[in-house]
C-alpha cells in the first residue's frame, strides 16, 4: 500500500508544480505546506527499507510529504524563471563538501544501506534548502516562513497542555522526542521574541509575543536539562544584540512585564525543573560519558573515514571493543543494544572522521557568522528581527548540541535548513534590503 501511496504523490508533483506557477498565492501556500506537516511528520512520511528498530540517525530510505511539496515548488520556480545555480552560495558549497567527506565512510561500515539512508536523508535535506533560498529570492517572503513556524509552536503548545492534562510528565508534543522539540523551540523562540522586541507598532507584534510565550512554554515542559538552560541564554544574547544594535528606552521598559511572565511561568515549573537537575539518575551522566569516551576512541582509530556514516548502531555494540568496558564485569542481555552518543559533534566525528568533522563545523559556523554580520548590516530594517533572533537560536541549539544529538533528526534538521536559507538570502542582498530597494514582506 505504502508503495502505491508514495507512486500516486510522486505522479502528482508536476501537475502540482504546474499548479503553483498560476498564482504566486499558491506558492505560498505551498511553503507553509513544507513548514507545516512536521508537526506530523510520521504520518506524512513513507519509510523504505524501514529498521525502525535501528539506534541511528536514520532508519530508512525516508520520503515525506515535505520533501515532495519541496521539489514540486522547486520545478514550478524553474518552469517561471531561469534556471539558478544549484549551488547558490558559499553555505551550500561547504555543505556539498560535508556530504561528499561523509561518503569514503562507507569503506568502514558494516552495513551500507543504513549509510545510504543518511546520505538520503541529506539530499531531501539539501532540496528543502535550495527550494526556501529560491522561494525567498524571487518573492521575499520571508513573513510566511516565521509565521509558518509560529503556527508549528501554537499548536504544539496546545498538544503540550493535553500531554499535561493527562499527566505526562516530560511532554513531546507533536515530536518524535521531548529533546528534538525542545531543539525546535530554542531555535525559533529567540526569532519571535526579536520581533516582538524591535518592532514599535503593529498587531503582528503582539501575535509573534504570543508565539514567542507558547514556544517557550513548551521548551520549559520538555524538562530536557539541555534545553531548558540553553532557551535562557539564547533570548538573552539577542535582547543584548537588540539593545547594542537598536537601543531605545522602550525596550528597556519592555524587559521588565518580559521577565516577570517568564519569572512567575518558572515558578510554576520550579519544583519539577529543580527535580529533573538535582535528582536525574548518576546512570544518565555515566552513559553519556562512556559514549562520548567510545566517540573518542571511534575517532582515534579512523580518524580519515570514522566508523561508517549512520553505523554507530552497530559498532557501538558488541563484538566490537568500544563499549567493552563499560560492561566487562556486568551481564547484559542479548538483545540489548546500546544508545547514540548524546553530542552531535562527537557522532559526526565518529562515523565520518575529523575531515567530515571539520567541514560540518565549518558549515554550521559559516551561517552563524552571516547571522552575526546581518546584525549590524540591517540594524536599521524591519528585517533587523530575523538575524538578531537567528544569533539567539543558533547559539542555543549550537551549544545544546553538546549535550544532546537530535540536531541530526529530520524535523530539526529541516528547520534549520530553512533559517540557513533565509540568512543565505538575506546575505546575498543585505545591501539592497538595508537601502530599501528591494521590496520584501517581513
Amino acid at each position: 500500500m505504502k508503495y502505491l501511496i508514495f507512486f500516486i504523490a510522486f505522479m502528482g508533483i508536476l501537475p502540482l508544480a504546474y499548479i503553483l506557477t498560476l498564482n504566486r498565492k499558491y506558492m505560498r501556500y505551498a511553503f507553509f505546506a513544507v513548514c507545516l506537516p512536521v508537526m506530523m511528520f510520521n504520518q506524512v512520511s513513507i519509510n523504505f527499507f524501514s529498521h525502525e528498530t535501528y539506534r541511528g540517525t536514520s532508519r530508512g530510505m525516508e520520503v515525506s510529504l515535505v520533501y515532495l511539496i519541496a521539489f514540486a515548488m522547486l520545478l514550478g520556480m524553474w518552469f517561471l524563471f531561469k534556471k539558478k545555480p544549484l549551488f547558490p552560495d558559499a553555505g551550500s558549497k561547504i555543505y556539498l563538501v560535508y556530504f561528499l567527506l561523509c561518503i569514503p565512510s562507507l569503506i568502514n561500515a558494516d552495513n551500507a544501506a543504513y549509510s545510504w539512508f543518511e546520505l538520503w536523508k541529506m539530499i531531501m535535506m539539501y532540496i528543502v534548502f535550495i527550494t526556501t533560498y529560491y522561494y525567498l529570492y524571487y518573492y521575499r517572503d520571508f513573513n510566511t516562513v516565521i509565521i509558518g513556524f509560529g503556527i508549528v509552536a501554537a499548536v504544539t503548545f496546545c498538544s503540550v497542555v493535553f500531554q499535561h492534562i493527562r499527566g505526562i510528565h516530560q511532554a513531546n508534543g507533536l515530536f518524535p522526542h521531548q529533546n528534538s522539540m525542545g531543539m525546535y523551540m530554542n531555535l525559533i523562540a529567540p526569532v519571535f521574541f526579536a520581533y516582538y522586541f524591535n518592532r514599535n507598532k503593529g498587531w503582528k507584534r503582539f501575535l509573534f509575543a504570543a508565539f514567542f510565550l507558547v514556544a517557550s512554554a513548551a521548551c520549559m515542559r520538555t524538562y530536557s536539562r539541555g534545553a531548558m538552560a540553553c532557551l535562557p541564554l539564547g533570548c538573552a544574547i539577542t535582547a543584548v544584540l537588540s539593545l547594542i544594535y537598536q537601543f531605545h528606552m522602550r525596550k528597556i521598559q519592555i524587559l521588565l512585564p518580559i521577565l516577570l511572565i517568564c519569572f512567575f511561568g518558572a515558578l510554576l515549573l520550579l519544583p519539577n525543573i529543580i527535580n529533573r537537575f538535582e535528582n536525574a539518575p548518576k546512570e544518565s551522566l555515566m552513559t553519556r560519558q562512556y559514549l562520548a569516551a567510545s566517540a573518542w576512541n571511534m575517532m582515534q582509530d579512523e580518524p580519515l573515514v570514522g566508523v561508517g556514516l549512520n553505523n554507530w548502531g552497530i559498532k557501538i555494540n558488541p563484538p566490537y571493543p568500544y563499549c567493552e568496558y563499560r560492561y566487562e564485569n556486568k551481564r547484559i542481555a542479548p538483545d540489548f543494544k546500546e544508545g547514540i552518543v548524546e553530542t552531535s559533534y562527537l557522532l559526526v566525528g565518529a562515523e565520518c572522521g575529523f575531515p567530515a568533522l571539520a567541514a560540518f563545523l565549518v558549515w554550521l559556523g559559516y551561517y552563524y557568522v552571516c547571522a552575526c554580520k546581518l546584525v549590524k548590516r540591517l540594524r536599521r530594517t524591519d528585517l533587523f528581527y530575523i538575524p538578531v533572533g537567528i544569533v539567539g537560536g543558533l547559539t542555543a541549539i549550537y551549544l545544546q548540541s553538546t549535550l544532546e544529538w537530535v540536531m541530526k533528526q529530520q524535523v530539526n534538521f529541516i528547520q534549520m535548513m530553512i533559517l540557513f536559507a533565509a540568512l543565505s538570502i538575506l546575505f546575498k542582498y543585505s545591501e539592497q534590503f538595508a537601502s530599501g530597494k528591494a521590496e520584501v514582506k517581513a
